[in-house]
């Protein structure tokens, strides 16, 4: 019995470790063509998914696409 529980909570450890540290690659669209922005992490990755856009330095702001091939 311990040694089921044991795996159990391994395999939860593991599997909310690895989604913590899921990468992807985003870009958005300019009129100019595709922008690369790089390489994104964990918090990072969240926190730009969740705001969906990116601003450029002349204040237009664009719709971000991460992990799309």
């Amino acid at each position: 019995m311990k040694k089921l529980m044991f795996r159990t909570c391994f395999l939860v450890l593991i599997t909310f470790s690895c989604t913590k540290n899921k990468c992807a690659e985003c870009h958005y669209d300019a009129p100019s063509g595709e922008i690369e922005l790089g390489t994104y992490c964990g918090d990072e990755l969240k926190n730009l998914e969740e705001l969906g856009t990116y601003t450029d330095s002349s204040g237009v702001t664009y719709v971000v696409h991460c992990g799309e091939h």
